[in-house]
């Protein structure tokens, strides 16, 4: 009997903690399922074949060298099926080597995400975001918050932290539920993040033959300390000091603290701690804590003293009696409750003025092409017509045309001599005699 009862346990405990990793914070009313179901089922965008209307554009790419951002736009919008997510991807390359790419829609953007989230293809499009310069694909707070939701849900903190980091660098933190996401994500990735060991050198190096190329010019080194940031683990520092900085209070304190200390901003973690060692209503969080002590066993010793001060400062600073990710999760829930309608009603508005944009974007590129084959077979009669008076009035315009030939023939027997000449020149060419020099 007292195994059944233990089985049954351990039974609810599984369940419940499995509950918990599944639970979302957003609700499915945010994702606006039906909404965008809607506006990708147009009329215009289901009379599209998606084979042949890449085929049409890769091929107009190939022979024009033209891309229209709006055709890439209706493509986005128009699929249905992940095995056309490699034409996308294509499509947006092929865009943004061309003029047209700033004059890509946010719509493109947005379909696009949406559709390698809706396919699982989370990796992938994390790598197609990272990528800016060759897809030019942009996160919004919409898409944003979607899949820091789908990754946290996921425990895919290292994902997430890297989303965070680039809604970092795009430094819009108006929306309250993406800023408490990336606060979220970047905390759980930093305090999870193992430092890997540093592989054993081997004796026997492997001879390697030095090629030696010649360039022109050295570039000095450079480091912008925000683009050129290339570990996640840093750059997770910095995106959480940099959103927590945007509100002034207890938690968001808490959370630069963490920000700076990773951020290996040494200055700013002192200042920080010296404010709330001063303030007498501030709390400080044990995890915090443990953090500092976690790093003041691997920095450097001119970092050490600093971190042993801070250490020392925050031990006298009261401590929270509610933990750090639990704070965490309430300050996500009070902005999903505060925003989260407005931000249903923004998308839906989205949604329809881009269909809007899109139908009033297609009628004038209609038309514009319109002009341009209608001018095209004006010039083509032009033409005939010219040809056709040529023939209608040949024998009293026989002397005029005489004169032509033999301007044409004239300037054709110079241009023959000229190369003649040129290549006398050369073939009697001499080089100087170059003597020694003398001693």
């Amino acid at each position: 009997m007292l195994k059944v009862i233990r089985k049954s346990y351990f039974r609810r405990d599984m369940f419940l903690t499995v509950f918990i990793q599944k639970k979302n914070f957003l609700t499915n009313e945010y994702q606006c399922t039906d909404a965008w179901n809607k506006q990708i089922s147009s009329p215009l965008l289901n009379r599209i074949n998606l084979t042949d209307f890449y085929n049409t554009l890769d091929q107009q790419v190939s022979s024009k060298g033209v891309i229209s951002a709006l055709d890439v736009d209706i493509f986005a919008n128009a699929v249905k099926d992940p095995v056309y997510l490699e034409e996308l991807k294509d499509l947006l390359l092929k865009l943004r080597l061309s003029a047209e790419t700033g004059n890509m829609l946010e719509s493109t953007h947005h379909a696009t995400i949406r559709h390698f989230i809706e396919f699982e293809r989370i990796e992938e499009l994390i790598a197609i975001l990272k990528d800016p310069l060759n897809f030019g694909l942009f996160l919004d707070d919409y898409t944003a918050n979607i899949l820091l939701d789908k990754l946290i849900t996921s425990s895919k903190y290292e994902q997430a932290a890297t989303v965070a980091s680039l809604v970092m660098l795009q430094e819009e933190y108006n929306n309250d539920i993406t800023c408490a996401l990336c606060q979220y994500a970047c905390y759980k990735y930093i305090i999870g993040y193992i430092k890997s060991e540093p592989t054993e050198a081997i004796n026997e190096k492997k001879k390697t033959e030095e090629i030696k190329i010649r360039i022109k010019y050295l570039r000095n080194p450079y480091f912008d300390d925000h683009f050129d940031i290339k570990d996640l683990y840093i750059a997770s520092g910095k995106t959480l000091a940099w959103i927590s900085q945007q509100n002034n209070n207890n938690l968001n304190n808490n959370l630069q603290l963490i920000g700076w200390l990773t951020y290996r901003k040494n200055d700013k973690l002192v200042a920080l701690c010296n404010n709330l060692f001063e303030n007498k209503s501030s709390i400080i969080y044990p995890e915090v804590i443990e953090l500092l002590k976690r790093d003041c066993n691997t920095v450097e010793e001119q970092f050490k003293i600093s971190l042993e001060n801070c250490i020392s400062m925050l031990s006298n600073v009261k401590l929270s009696e509610v933990s750090l990710e639990e704070s965490l999760k309430t300050l996500i829930e009070n902005a999903i409750n505060k925003i989260q309608n407005q931000d249903i009603l923004e998308q839906q508005k989205s949604f329809k003025l881009w269909e809007e944009i899109r139908e009033e974007k297609l009628e004038e590129q209609t038309k514009r092409l319109d002009r341009a084959r209608r001018l095209q077979l004006i010039q083509e009669k032009e033409a005939e017509m010219k040809e056709s008076e040529q023939k209608l009035w040949f024998f009293e315009n026989e002397d005029s045309f005489d004169l032509e030939i033999e301007e044409k023939e004239k300037l054709t027997e110079e241009s023959a001599a000229r190369n003649e000449t040129t290549k006398n020149t050369d073939d009697n060419y001499i080089p100087p005699e170059i003597l020694p020099k003398r001693k």
